[in-house]
């Protein structure tokens, strides 16, 4: 069984409507994590609102209502960007103040989102359609919103960018496919057939993806160069990724109950670990670049963020979420 340790205190702070607004304070058998700093960003697709962790210790530094509930979450240039899915806007939040200073206005529902490597692009799909957009983070401008299939059944679920943000990579499971856009003219390139493509990952180098199938209960892992699938590993219900830096390793969050997240070498292609977090479902999770930690947000009756320490793969503190709801996007900014 995984341990958890150092569960956060709370304590009553400024009231958002509609969420219990509260903030944490670690205890004092939680350790402060080494490699790991700045802010970790939560949304909640339960509730409008989304809280922010520090890194290190845990503690609670912002709770932001939002106009609608959140889908996802990315961070870019000090700001966080949060999917407010039924509203089609997406709110920019000042990561320091944790004040919201703009709305960017969409396509309909604005679903899961992404940042670029450099912290300069911010993508996102338009759920249960073929689009997906990309915004210029340091003028919060729509560069623009594109089809990603030339079939309107497309649904797209998940989009990512490549590491000089050029191209916009597309899972659209309605049409069994992963595409790719130019981002700078909105063509499409190419289109690779994926059975039951949900999500996606790009590594650094642009040469492969890894795409979750959870239908079909499998990671298919694409050769972007060649253009087909090359491996594929049996995992149930593979939902949100998450590679290293390094992209030695990959994190799969699993859609079953309990939650779980599953831990990949991606030179092996091996499940090198299963760890069980305290949720009924697991929702998205980010791993630090160095690879020893990952917040993966859960849902279930005391909802919140589990910490797990890959030099144990174990959780080792658990980040109770302002007023419960569903945590489900996740994100850090430096």
């Amino acid at each position: 069984m995984n341990r958890i340790t150092g569960i956060c205190l709370l304590a009553a702070v400024a009231a958002v409507p509609g969420v219990a607004a509260i903030a944490g304070v670690a205890g004092a058998s939680a350790p402060a994590r080494p490699g790991l700093e700045g802010t970790v960003w939560v949304g909640n697709r339960g509730l409008p609102a989304v809280a922010a962790y520090d890194a290190s210790s845990g503690s609670l530094q912002h709770t932001v209502a939002l106009a609608a509930r959140a889908s996802d979450v990315a961070a870019g240039k000090g700001k966080i960007y949060v999917g407010e899915e039924a509203a089609n806007t997406i709110a920019v939040i000042d990561g320091r103040s944790g004040q919201v200073i703009t709305r960017i206005a969409t396509g309909p529902r604005p679903h899961h989102l992404a940042g670029s490597m450099g912290g300069n692009y911010v993508t996102y799909s338009a759920f249960a359609t073929n689009r997906a957009g990309v915004i210029d983070v340091r003028t919060d401008e729509l560069l623009g919103e594109w089809e990603t299939s030339a079939s309107p059944l497309a649904r797209t679920h998940a989009s990512a960018l490549s590491t000089d943000a050029r191209t916009l990579y597309a899972a659209n499971d309605g049409t069994n496919e992963i595409t790719a856009l130019d981002t700078q003219t909105g063509e499409l390139l190419y289109s690779i057939p994926v059975p039951r493509a949900h999500e996606l990952i790009v590594t650094a180098d642009g040469r492969t993806a890894y795409v979750s199938c959870r239908s079909d209960n499998a990671i298919r892992v694409v050769d972007l160069e060649q253009r087909t699938i090359v491996a594929e590993l049996a995992l149930t219900l593979p939902d949100t990724l998450q590679l290293s830096r390094n992209g030695k390793q990959l994190t799969v969050g699993l859609r079953g109950t309990p939650a779980q997240v599953a831990v990949v070498d991606t030179d092996s292609l091996a499940v090198t670990a299963v760890v069980t977090i305290p949720g009924t479902l697991a929702g998205h999770q980010w791993t630090s670049p160095n690879g020893r930690w990952t917040f993966a947000a859960f849902e279930g009756p005391a909802p919140g963020t589990a910490v797990i320490d890959h030099e144990l793969n174990e959780v080792v503190d658990v980040l109770p979420f302002p007023g419960g709801g569903q945590p489900h996007g996740i994100d850090q900014a430096g």
